[in-house]
């Protein structure tokens, strides 16, 4: 009913060919935002790719080069951080300057789409500059600052008050919620049940354009599944999945409060059968898991309790 993993969307950014110097640069990839300027940058842009892309940011990599140093570098266009492992390989025709794989934090950008800080991830150096030089470019992405720990909150119900759903799957659920997933919850919820916001804070992405579900491999692809992610004023997120087709209430960028309409529920991406999928998560400083971290609901007026698998649950509020 839950992905066995999640917002790793993209494996393989494109084996890239970059040109020889007396090329001139790739053009840009199709994106919702225009290339950044970055004045600390120089040389030629032999390359430029845009990547892990949803509603409210993307990643962009983009190849610099100034006589036979090239550069690789990597800009996090979301309101929230995003960490990453990334790998360089198949080099030809250059030699590493510096490692060549790794994890990398990228800040944040101030607004959906604003320009974050350049990050180099890589230098490398062109061993014949007269011939053209290749490099692959490889990493895993998740949402979230992997040093954001939760503080202490009661969580809202995520649906409206009068409705009452059972937890199909809790803390530990024996289907998918293990590892990045652990402490993540499944509410029995139709398509189309109003799902709600369970802490106030900043919406940072969506996706609203996934269609259909299954349990084979394909729809472990984010892209697959319709959500709305939250960040939480500790740096802690709020993921809501699953929702439905063209299910998606909220903008990147807008502050929702407790309670609020987030969208519908569904039945898109990683599940078999329809229901709301809720957790409070982070990265992990892998760059390749999530953190996800255990939480209470105020299941009565007074009184909070965890999740529990079967029990099920009427909102209040």
């Amino acid at each position: 009913m839950r992905m066995v993993r999640t917002w790793l969307v993209v494996l393989l950014v494109a084996c890239q060919a970059a040109t020889a110097p007396s090329y001139a640069p790739r053009d840009p990839a199709t994106s919702d935002a225009p290339p950044a300027a970055s004045p600390h940058l120089s040389g030629q842009l032999d390359d430029r790719r845009v990547d892990f892309q949803f509603e409210g940011g993307q990643l962009e990599f983009e190849l610099y080069r100034t006589g036979t140093r090239i550069q690789q570098v990597v800009r996090n266009r979301y309101a929230v951080p995003v960490m990453i492992r990334w790998a360089l390989g198949a080099l030809d025709n250059v030699e590493p300057m510096s490692p060549v794989e790794g994890t990398a934090l990228l800040p944040a950008a101030e607004t959906p789409l604003g320009a974050g800080e350049v990050v180099v991830l890589a230098e490398l150096q062109q061993i014949d500059a007269e011939q053209r030089y290749r490099r692959e470019l490889y990493f895993h992405a998740r949402f979230g600052d992997p040093e954001a720990r939760p503080k202490q909150y009661v969580y809202a119900l995520p649906y409206p008050s009068g409705l009452t759903f059972s937890v199909l799957q809790g803390f530990h659920g024996a289907f998918s919620h293990r590892g990045s997933n652990e402490f993540a919850v499944d509410f029995n919820c139709p398509v189309a049940t109003q799902v709600i916001a369970a802490r106030p804070g900043r919406v940072v992405a969506i996706n609203a354009s996934a269609q259909g579900s299954g349990t084979t491999p394909e729809y472990l692809d984010d892209r697959r599944a319709n959500f709305v992610l939250v960040l939480h004023d500790d740096g802690t997120l709020g993921e809501y999945m699953h929702l439905a087709p063209s299910g998606v209430r909220v903008k990147p960028g807008q502050r929702v409060e407790r309670r609020q309409p987030l969208g519908l529920s569904g039945n898109t991406g990683f599940s078999s059968t329809p229901h709301l999928h809720f957790q409070v998560m982070t990265a992990s400083d892998d760059g390749i898991a999530k953190q996800s971290f255990p939480f209470e609901l105020a299941i009565r007026p007074h009184r909070s309790s965890q999740p529990v698998q079967g029990q099920r649950y009427a909102a209040w509020e």
